[in-house]
């Protein structure tokens, strides 16, 4: 019997099931490369600042691929709450590559959309056209992922994790998992291994939840 979830976490079974869907995806529509994604502590204190604002999460590409694939990437910006409804718009800047080191791109606007743009060309199909399902992208991977303050609240402040992974598992459509990088990444310990990672996600998606007067939108 699984321990009472906290807030936005994944029951640990769901989590495995949705990563073992993503990676038969690799066989059928998914045929980009990943690199760790992480979203280090201090890159979140910058996103949200004083106003407690939420983080949206872009997904891109990076323009040269490697083992002649696409390498699949990601950039994080601040969202604010618009007027009394739901819905979230985003700053222009900061904005940040996520990677083993999180890289500040807000004097370089203009690269991430693109590569923001290259990421939407592969999803509709467009780039790698006759790839086994080519034609399904759009219905299984999202552009853009909205994190709740709950679960970065819990990861890095109740936690006190310096940095936190972003993976993906697949559902009917793809859903990023937040955990702490240690349990995730090579450099775990046997200790870190041992330990069963608690997996959050209550992520809105784009679409439907999309700022179309984003310039990371466009």
């Amino acid at each position: 019997m699984e321990n009472k979830l906290k807030r936005d976490q994944l029951p640990a079974k769901k989590a495995k099931n949705w990563k073992k869907s993503f990676k038969e995806e690799a066989d059928k529509t998914f045929n980009l490369k990943l690199t760790p994604i992480v979203l280090q502590k201090e890159t979140y204190k910058s996103l949200i600042g004083e106003n407690e604002n939420r983080v949206r999460v872009y997904l891109g590409l990076d323009n040269k691929k490697e083992d002649g694939k696409y390498v699949l990437c990601a950039y994080a910006v601040s969202s604010f709450l618009l007027g009394s409804g739901d819905v979230y718009a985003d700053y222009e800047t900061p904005v940040y590559k996520l990677g083993k080191k999180n890289e500040d791109f807000s004097d370089n606007t203009g690269e991430v959309i693109e590569s923001i743009r290259l990421y939407r060309k592969w999803r509709a199909g467009e780039i790698d056209s006759d790839a086994d399902g080519a034609a399904f992208r759009q219905y299984i991977y999202p552009n853009a992922y909205l994190l709740t303050k709950f679960e970065l609240h819990e990861l890095f402040n109740a936690q006190n994790h310096k940095e936190i992974v972003l993976e993906f598992g697949v559902a009917k459509t793809m859903n990023i998992m937040l955990s702490a990088a240690s349990l995730s990444t090579e450099e775990s310990t046997e200790q870190d291994k041992a330990v069963e990672p608690e997996y959050y996600d209550e992520a809105q998606l784009c679409p439907p939840f999309c700022d179309e007067r984003s310039i990371y939108n466009s």
